[in-house]
């Protein structure tokens, strides 16, 4: 036998849906389909409500590669990624 608490994170089965199924089954209302359908109307929600998520994401990602970045750093000279920035030129070497 398993507890509800196991069933739940073994299948991934809310509480709610474990408590219709018994309440049904204590009634002697519990067939097969209907337990069946009880399980698709709750993947169903699951992934009306992943769609959603999905759907928010995207649009937030669209409006993130619309919005222009502001320049990174204060110097607006050329910057490159092994080097690093270029170097200021000396103006006859180092003096004593």
């Amino acid at each position: 036998m398993i507890g509800r608490r196991d069933a739940q994170r073994k299948y991934a089965i809310s509480a709610n849906l474990i408590q219709l199924w018994l309440t049904q089954f204590d009634r002697g209302e519990l067939t097969n389909e209907e337990a069946e359908a009880s399980v698709i109307a709750e993947y169903e929600t699951r992934i009306a409500a992943l769609e959603r998520k999905v759907g928010q994401l995207t649009l937030e990602l669209d409006l993130v590669k619309k919005t222009p970045r502001p320049p990174t750093g204060t110097d607006s000279g050329r910057s490159f990624i092994v080097t690093g920035p270029e170097t200021a030129r000396s103006d006859g070497g180092a003096k004593p």
